[in-house]
């Protein structure tokens, strides 16, 4: 019986999720992949309705698959106070005070103001007195574009209770002035001192922000994702009754998943409530249709603020950071969560933290002999030997490529042999572990191609660390890789999907602006989405030539 495609790409070049192949086109029907082969091939199946796509020499590849993202609340910011586009101290400020004046203009002078994307490349300290300056009387609450620091000025400081005698939190900071005066900057567990004063997003603000979050990412050629946090985390809300609701009225049409979320200080003694809890809610968000079969906890923090759990002290200070789940604790839930069949899904940047997470996994393999895919995310300091662990313990990386440039502020608190050493991707690999690609959007950028030039080259031309030599070259992925990583191994890991260009799969596709295997690969960066086609249907198409944003 002959098949009538509703979709035939051609004149690309196919990029299976696994390898570049001869194909030059694709066709669809019905939302899945019935043909793939030549050009001539997939227009024998051309009928009076087909739409016929050019892909002008571009690649022809599986839709990108970002294993590591908070959609929901950068959608939100997206539509509320925006400070990514900033490049420079006065824009920054300039885009706080119109925001304020909107909201003077509103006639709501105790509604909060808050967004989230400042840059510390731009403002390392900022203060309170400089939101003061524009809003006096109204609390002001701004998360940096890493999301584990709050600016806030003095009116948010008064309403949460914060002033000089408040008592230093477990695994954060309150900062403090020359006089003992909170600075209005607080970092992760200080965050957690003024969150819940903050008014979380409404279900209809969080909803819209989902679906501008899903809108962004088509432009990017993403066609599904794993949220990253299902539960209440730093003064925002759960997202999750956004996803149930656009998944019930069809607005959601990428595929996703997402990580049910295991709260920072959470003790030996939590964990057989909150396995019960989880085995709950996963019941009911996939009755719904949504899978959540993943559990995310931060194991620890961040280098560049002193508080990933290190195996060494810090250079600037006799500490080596802190775990945010102590390491019994952690080795209980992984056991108690892979006997029930959830996936731990771990924030890791430090080499202890990474140490402790794999101890934790061995446990459980120990305990429950094979179980799901265990992901750590991140990253960014491994020790040798604990790379080589990896594969045999079948822990997938899930790696931010972007993030494997050179970083100074990373060079400044553990010094230029052990940056030297960080994001050590092609370790990871010859452990035989499995690689998975996601961006931590709005943490960073969310454009696959820019993260996809970075794990190949090590360096960008654009941003903080443009310029400099590549961050250590003998760790970087091939193209094939970290293509692989972004599409198969990422859908493979996060949806259950093959995330394949073959015959009989769902039509999730993107096709590039040009064809990255005929570009140099210091050159990879010009590469962007031409269009995403999301089960069978175009859902986003260039019209203009691609110009690479920016890297932060």
């Amino acid at each position: 019986m002959h098949i009538a495609a509703d979709l035939c790409i051609v004149s690309g070049r196919v990029f299976d999720g696994r390898a570049r192949t001869r194909s030059t086109a694709v066709a669809v029907a019905h939302g899945r992949i019935v043909a793939v082969g030549t050009d001539d091939a997939v227009l024998a199946l051309r009928g009076t309705a087909t739409r016929v796509v050019d892909a002008r020499g571009g690649a022809i590849l599986p839709g990108f698959v970002d294993a590591h993202a908070h959609a929901v609340f950068a959608g939100v910011e997206r539509l509320s106070l925006d400070l990514t586009p900033a490049r420079s101290v006065e824009d920054t400020l300039a885009r706080i005070r119109r925001a304020a004046a909107a909201l003077d203009a509103a006639g709501d002078p105790e509604a909060w103001l808050t967004g989230g994307g400042w840059s510390h490349d731009l403002l390392e300290h900022p203060t309170r007195q400089m939101l003061d300056t524009i809003a006096p009387h109204r609390p002001v609450a701004l998360s940096d574009a890493g999301h584990h620091t709050l600016w806030v000025n003095s009116r948010a400081l008064e309403l949460a209770g914060i002033d000089r005698d408040t008592p230093q939190p477990a695994n954060g900071h309150v900062h403090l002035d020359a006089d003992g005066e909170p600075t209005g900057y607080l970092n992760e567990g200080g965050v957690e001192l003024i969150a819940p004063v903050i008014p979380a997003a409404s279900l209809a603000e969080m909803t819209a922000g989902l679906l501008e979050a899903q809108r962004t990412l088509w432009e990017l050629g993403v066609t599904g994702w794993h949220e990253a946090i299902l539960g209440d985390f730093n003064g925002k809300a759960d997202c999750t009754p956004a996803y149930l609701a656009a998944i019930a009225d069809d607005s959601l049409r990428s595929r996703v998943s997402g990580a049910l979320w295991i709260p920072p200080g959470t003790t030996l003694a939590d964990v057989p409530a909150l396995v019960e809890e989880f085995e709950r809610r996963r019941a009911r968000n996939e009755a719904a249709g949504f899978a959540s079969s993943t559990c995310k906890a931060m194991v620890d923090g961040v280098p560049q603020g002193e508080t990933a759990a290190l195996l060494d002290p810090y250079c600037s200070h006799p500490h080596s950071g802190e775990l945010h789940i102590d390491a019994e604790t952690m080795r209980e839930l992984a056991v108690q969560l892979d006997a029930r069949g959830f996936a731990l899904h771990l924030h890791i940047m430090g080499d202890r933290g990474t140490r402790v997470a794999l101890d934790a996994v061995e446990a459980a393999r120990r305990a429950n002999g094979p179980g799901p895919r265990h992901h750590f995310a991140h990253l960014s300091m491994v020790d040798v030997a604990d790379a080589a662990r990896f594969g045999p313990l079948g822990v997938t990386a899930n790696i931010q490529g972007l993030w494997a440039t050179r970083d100074p502020s990373m060079i400044a608190v553990v010094g230029e042999e052990r940056a030297e050493r960080a994001y050590p991707f092609r370790d990871i690999a010859a452990s035989g572990a499995d690689l998975a690609m996601g961006s931590d959007w709005p943490v960073s950028l969310a454009d696959p191609w820019q993260a996809i030039h970075v794990a190949v080259n090590r360096a960008h031309p654009f941003g903080p660390a443009a310029g400099a030599p590549p961050l250590s070259p003998a760790q970087a992925l091939t193209l094939p890789e970290a293509l692989a990583a972004y599409t198969s191994g990422s859908a493979t890991l996060v949806l259950g999907a093959a995330g394949r260009v073959r015959v009989g799969e769902r039509a999730d596709l993107v096709v590039s602006t040009e064809d990255p295997f005929g570009l140099p690969s210091d050159e990879l960066f010009r590469v962007g989405t031409a269009a995403t086609i999301v089960a069978g249907e175009v859902v986003f198409e260039r019209v203009e030539a691609h110009t690479p944003a920016s890297v932060r």
